[in-house]
């Protein structure tokens, strides 16, 4: 990163005093970053997709376990005018965010598993959270709390969760902040959880952080879901020290989910 790329990132959190927090944690991770560090990561993922890749199942597996179907409509079939709505306000977004979570399965979970109290990590556009948002309607009752921090310097606060349509908004609360400083507060609001999706900070002592905090608040039952889990050794080394049934799902070519049942 370039010095006056480092000035203006620095002056987007001053100008944002609820991220002051996040700030003085990502200036004292740089302060011990290396290019050990940078190599370590690069490592990490290499072990991290081989793992994926001897894990991997079907997502028709993890459905089958929990006794339900293991058809998975798409979601545009079941609910095409809200689909169609998210489309629309996904392609007038001006910032290109991150990408949509396997869907259908965390749909059909919600559906399937009857959810009732939710969290999630990362919304960016808001797939996952239109998909969450459209099961807790189907099945007619429950909430869902989001955290998520704007992108530093891409102004796209206006633009986070576009893709849900304000006829489900009722059931969701977005919180704008770091998952440092969301996430108790996301659990604060919700209490025992069913189901929890984690999407947002990558790193391994992010992912940990997150993965403790809302494995400590599901229900025995409920259920834990992660993205991209192959970008190092976190998800693998937390299904291990909880030593309960996990699942890894293909979501494309060397990209995987992680489904943990508690």
């Amino acid at each position: 990163m370039s010095v006056a790329s480092k000035v203006a990132t620095l002056a987007w959190y001053l100008r944002r005093p609820s991220l002051y927090g996040e700030l003085f944690r990502r200036v004292r991770a740089m302060r011990v970053s290396t290019s050990n560090s940078v190599e370590k990561a690069k490592r990490e993922k290499v072990e991290g997709q081989r793992w994926c890749e001897q894990q991997v199942v079907p997502a028709a597996r993890l459905l089958e376990s929990l006794q339900l179907p293991t058809a998975t409509p798409a979601i545009e079939t079941l609910h095409p005018t809200e689909w169609a709505e998210a489309h629309a306000a996904v392609n007038a977004c001006p910032v290109k965010m991150g990408g949509p979570a396997n869907l259908e399965v965390l749909y059909h979970l919600c559906r399937g598993m009857k959810v009732e109290r939710v969290v999630e990590t990362g919304v960016a556009n808001g797939w996952s959270t239109l998909a969450v948002l459209l099961a807790l309607r189907a099945n007619g009752e429950g909430r869902l709390a989001s955290v998520d921090m704007p992108y530093a310097k891409m102004n796209n606060e206006a633009w986070v969760g576009c893709a849900v349509p304000q006829a489900l908004r009722d059931r969701w609360t977005l919180i704008r902040k770091p998952d440092r400083d969301g996430l108790p507060e996301a659990i604060a609001a919700l209490g025992t959880l069913d189901l929890a999706h984690y999407d947002s900070d990558k790193s391994y002592e992010d992912r940990m952080f997150g993965y403790h905090l809302l494995w400590a608040a599901l229900r025995p039952g409920g259920l834990l879901l992660s993205d991209d889990i192959e970008d190092n050794s976190a998800y693998a080394d937390f299904a291990k020290e909880v030593s309960r049934p996990t699942w890894v799902l293909p979501k494309k070519p060397g990209n995987y989910a992680g489904v943990l049942i508690k």
